[in-house]
């Protein structure tokens, strides 16, 4: 089978092998931050965030179990058939709407944060609305999906579906790394604290290195969408897209860690340096009050010796002056 529907069969594969084998790597870096998140102690005491970790996860586990069966069926069982090639099985609901929902559910957790830096639900209600926007984009498109035969009719009858989705997810993560960086570089003017401004500098280049990374891969996902068509070249940064947005967003909450261990380390740097700084001055200030008293001593002295010195002077004086009345006498 070296052509398919007239296609290389190496534009249906090719794609597929490096997208599945990067979504099993990228299910394997999102387990071992969770991991770290829950057994890290991550400094994080609200309860919606857990469950939201927590949902975002199952979606994960649900999507990459959906497109193993894809994957099996596509390049194990199907082997030599264009039409088990081509077909679709559980990609309408495992690459757009979980990917979509996945997406939204992460997109709206940085709004609300958004909210609490910059005081404005404005600009947070923006985020949150073209969140949403895309989430329904990829409902409709993975319905869309699910009445066609194969991948061949995708790209013609889901062309306005899938623009809005990824063209939403772009602008949306390109609102929320714009957002969050002036607000940070804003909380940076603000204080004076060295250790404070290293910290807002970290989640700076943080924020702005996750928020780009899913917003290439969303415009490359569009751009090989809308470029080629009757292959499977946009599906290897579809299955990626998902996955990195779970990836970026347990980063985010992980870095949280680092934070905590660097101030435990700055506070026992803090506990530690007084003690010597104290017994230094107790020692600089016990130099410096011995030092008073040899010079207030000193300084007693000189005063002692000269008021002597004046006395005998004066007594020479007189002794003098009477001798030279007996004289006279």
């Amino acid at each position: 089978m070296s052509t398919c529907s007239g296609v290389p069969a190496s534009q249906f594969t090719g794609p597929l092998v490096l997208g599945y084998q990067f979504n099993w790597a990228l299910y394997g870096v999102l387990g071992m931050q969770l991991f770290i998140y829950t057994h890290a102690k991550v400094p994080e005491a609200r309860v919606w965030t857990k469950v939201v970790v927590w949902i975002v996860f199952l979606l994960e586990t649900a999507q990459i179990v959906m497109t193993t069966h894809d994957a099996f069926h596509e390049l194990a069982l199907s082997w030599g058939d264009c039409a088990g090639l081509t077909a679709l099985y559980w990609a309408w609901l495992d690459q757009p709407i979980f990917a979509g929902i996945t997406t939204a559910i992460i997109q709206c957790s940085y709004a609300y944060r958004v909210s609490i830096l910059s005081r404005s639900w404005l600009l947070a209600g923006l985020i949150v609305s073209t969140s949403l926007m895309q989430m329904s984009a990829s409902i409709a498109e993975g319905m869309l999906v699910l009445g066609l035969p194969s991948v061949a009719d995708t790209q013609v009858d889901t062309y306005k579906s899938t623009a809005v989705r990824l063209g939403g997810t772009f602008f949306c993560d390109i609102l929320i790394a714009f957002s969050m960086m002036i607000l940070l570089f804003r909380a940076r003017r603000r204080t004076d604290f060295k250790d404070t401004q290293s910290k807002l500098n970290r989640l700076i280049r943080l924020v702005i290195e996750t928020g780009m990374t899913t917003a290439i891969v969303a415009i490359i996902d569009l751009t090989l969408f809308l470029t080629f068509q009757r292959n499977y070249y946009h599906v290897a940064p579809a299955l990626m897209l998902s996955k990195l947005y779970s990836i970026s967003y347990l980063v985010f909450l992980n870095s949280r860690v680092a934070f905590a261990h660097a101030d435990e380390q700055s506070a026992d740097r803090d506990i530690s340096i007084p003690r010597y700084g104290q017994e230094t001055v107790e020692r600089s200030e016990r130099i410096q009050i011995t030092i008073d008293r040899e010079t207030f001593t000193e300084s007693l002295a000189m005063i002692d010796l000269e008021s002597a010195k004046a006395a005998a002077d004066v007594e020479r004086a007189e002794s003098i002056s009477v001798k030279r009345n007996g004289r006279e006498a």
